[in-house]
């Protein structure tokens, strides 16, 4: 059938109507490929709606229902996806990599619901069966949306790409959290250590005896150090700008500046606290 071009859209198919009659397959798939048939499509979190129009002067009304991940659960999801942002810039450019497929799996949620014991749909045709054609035209007819945006199969499980966005900004400012505790830790223990190294040594709780807060400053300038607070405008993306052949440079400087946003205001937070 010529509907899902990519691995995740044949996957979104294969799990859902594999237990669906060959008949009503078949004119599901008559149905999808006529983009008339189905209108009011409405994704939200846990349930698709849309209208199909059969035989009958009136279309049919379908809904389908998904079930929506627990709270802790995709807690520990967001925290393993910001691990890595390169999954995040796949997902924005319309690719589903396969390690996030297998992270859903790994936390016993796929993001691909088996419909071997049944699917949780119905439709207001007089056909009781699940799927009936036109469950399985509504289905067959989302393949092709969800290849161009696999963030639906995200939101269908309980995040919206606006949530997921954000809870992983918050995810990895966390970690950064996590890291300078560790580093502060493993500061305290390298005081104790006698350096071998011929090299001039200076600590900042040193020089802050002898000096005021502005007078540091001043000192450290004459090193070349020079601090100031992360504004909007970042000039060193600027002037690199993005690297050449990407399919989507939109989405990759977003999430680009995202990261280098919190590496900044991170080091700048370490600066203002020489105080």
């Amino acid at each position: 059938m010529n509907f899902a071009t990519t691995t995740w859209g044949k996957q979104w198919i294969h799990s859902i109507l594999k237990i669906g009659r060959p008949y009503r397959m078949q004119r599901g798939i008559d149905y999808a490929k006529d983009d008339r048939r189905i209108e009011n499509l409405s994704i939200n979190k846990g349930q698709i709606f849309a209208t199909v129009q059969g035989t009958a002067p009136s279309p049919y009304r379908v809904k389908i229902n998904f079930e929506i991940i627990p709270n802790e659960t995709w807690n520990i999801l967001i925290k393993t996806l910001a691990k890595k942002p390169i999954n995040l810039i796949n997902l924005l450019e319309g690719i589903l990599p396969e390690e996030i497929t297998v992270i859903f799996e790994e936390n016993k949620y796929s993001l691909f619901p088996d419909a071997s014991n049944g699917l949780n749909a119905e439709c207001s045709c007089p056909d009781k069966a699940v799927p009936c054609k036109h469950i399985a035209s509504l289905i067959l007819y989302l393949s092709r949306v969800i290849d161009y945006d696999p963030f639906i199969l995200l939101k269908l499980r309980g995040k919206t790409k606006e949530e997921l966005l954000n809870d992983l900004n918050l995810a990895q400012s966390l970690d950064y959290f996590e890291i300078d505790k560790t580093r502060n830790i493993e500061t305290k223990l390298s005081q104790n250590i006698e350096f071998t190294f011929n090299l001039p040594k200076i600590s900042i709780p040193e020089v802050k005896q002898d000096l005021s807060n502005s007078d540091l400053m001043i000192e450290l300038n004459k090193f070349g150090f020079k601090f100031k607070k992360p504004g909007k405008y970042i000039e060193t993306l600027e002037n690199l700008g993005n690297p050449p052949n990407l399919e989507n440079p939109k989405a990759f400087n977003m999430v680009l500046k995202a990261i280098y946003n919190i590496i900044t205001k991170e080091i700048y937070k370490k600066v203002a606290n020489i105080e």
